[in-house]
């Protein structure tokens, strides 16, 4: 599994930093009837070495694009349980109309407009339903549910669906004023000493579980083992947060998120608490 740390930074709202790769244009496929889009690339396997790999388009030249840095996108096809390549394209192929020549490239594996598969063994994941969290990078993002094809030497040995359907956002990872009030307003501001002028930072990597629970807090810079403590203290007390499913499991996500231990935030949200007190 792919660790990813999402990192939340205080500015004057806050910001959610995705710097990875851009997520890609998928693969289509053929089956039972329905155009779906998969998150995987059979040809790789087949191309493995780039020294190997032919020129698909010959002398035309496809677009470049980083949204598919593969430079094609294939068509597949299952039929009577097997898979089947039904055309490779230009990642611009609406624009430039450029495609391969089946023919060419394959000879005489190409039959009946379609090349047998038979390199490919390996499980296709199918996203289907709503899109419950997009993740800029590949094929990450995460669905309500996922239809997985299985292959051996390019013959269907089975399905499977998975369901994602428990995952949920918390209003606080999507309302960063949210959090923010949320951080500063429980910061316990009578207890830390003076700090510097210019501030004091704790950078805090946490992670929920499948209740939304914050049940894992590290410190990964911090100043000193007070400022730390509350640091680890205040983003423990987050309720509800995020939930994500992939495969039909829960699956933890790490989010970074620096604690500014300012005098501006002390002054602003400490007064806003002891406002929403009770008199004696």
């Amino acid at each position: 599994m792919i660790r990813k740390v999402f990192i939340l930074t205080f500015l004057l709202t806050i910001s959610l930093f995705k710097t990875f790769a851009t997520s890609q244009i998928p693969d289509r496929l053929i089956y039972n009837g329905d155009t779906l889009s998969i998150f995987a690339n059979p040809l790789e396997q087949l191309y493995d070495n780039d020294s190997i790999r032919p020129n698909f388009f010959g002398k035309n030249k496809g677009c470049e694009s980083t949204a598919c840095w593969r430079g094609y996108v294939a068509e597949w096809l299952i039929f009577e349980g097997n898979l089947y390549l039904t055309g490779i394209r230009s990642c611009c192929y609406y624009e430039d109309s450029i495609k391969a020549d089946l023919k060419e490239l394959f000879g005489a594996k190409f039959i009946n407009g379609k090349v047998k598969a038979d390199w490919f063994t390996a499980d296709i994941i199918s996203p289907q339903g709503k899109l419950l969290y997009y993740i800029h990078m590949g094929y990450e993002s995460l669905y309500e549910t996922e239809l997985e094809f299985q292959f051996i030497n390019g013959k269907l040995i089975g399905t499977k669906t998975y369901d994602n359907s428990m995952s949920r956002e918390s209003e606080f990872s999507q309302d960063s004023e949210k959090l923010k009030e949320y951080i500063y307003s429980n910061i316990n501001w009578s207890a830390l000493p003076k700090f510097k002028k210019k501030g004091v930072k704790v950078f805090i990597q946490f992670s929920a579980n499948e209740k939304g629970n914050i049940d894992s807090v590290k410190v990964m810079r911090g100043y000193n083992s007070i400022f730390d403590k509350e640091a680890v203290r205040v983003v423990k007390t987050i309720p509800n947060w995020d939930v994500y499913y992939r495969h039909g499991e829960h699956q933890r996500m790490n989010w970074t998120l620096p604690i500014n231990f300012s005098e501006a935030n002390r002054t602003n949200y400490n007064v806003k608490n002891d406002e929403t007190k009770p008199s004696p």
